[in-house]
């Protein structure tokens, strides 16, 4: 079978699907004697309006043509209206969104600048109060002859191990 087919086939079992729900459900409805007499009201009402309306168009059928080709116009204007309203809406709700939506990544974009220069900051900080510890624990002899180099390796490896070097702990967050 080709795929209209197939598609005309779900769409006719759809159909019936619904025309059968919708009887169901409208003969259960109708077992209550109130709602029975609602819809009894109802058909009435329908009726004799349709009646009148029948008359009063062979009564006068240019008067009934411009009542109805009035009615059009004004409903074809105010619907013009409710869609012009809600392009407008749309506009302005888009708009809004996306300003605040690019607001919200350029704040999102500063803080995680922000936390990684922190990281690096702690970082260096960190790398100072380990060698400004080990100068402490050092006598001044020792102080004078140790390379300041190695110092600095030893601390940075510290830091790296405690993992204050990682960014990705701290970008992570954001």
């Amino acid at each position: 079978m080709t795929q209209s087919t197939i598609e005309t086939q779900r769409n006719s079992k759809l159909l019936k699907g619904i025309l059968i729900g919708g009887l169901v459900g409208g003969a259960l409805t109708l077992l209550d004697s109130n709602t029975r007499n609602k819809v009894k009201r109802s058909a009435v009402l329908l009726k004799d309006n349709s009646m009148n309306m029948i008359e009063q168009v062979k009564e006068n059928p240019g008067e009934m043509k411009e009542q109805m080709v009035s009615g059009v116009k004004g409903a074809t204007e105010t619907i013009k209206e409710a869609i012009n309203d809600v392009g407008t809406l749309y506009e302005t709700v888009n708009e809004d969104v996306v300003g605040k939506v690019s607001e919200v990544k350029d704040i999102s974009t500063n803080a995680l600048g922000t936390a990684k220069e922190a990281t690096n900051e702690i970082k260096d900080i960190s790398s100072k109060v380990v060698v400004a510890g080990k100068q402490l624990k050092e006598t001044p002899a020792q102080s004078m002859n140790s390379d300041h180099r190695k110092d600095e390796k030893e601390s940075d490896e510290i830091v790296t191990q405690s993992g204050l070097s990682n960014e990705k702990s701290i970008s992570s967050n954001f």
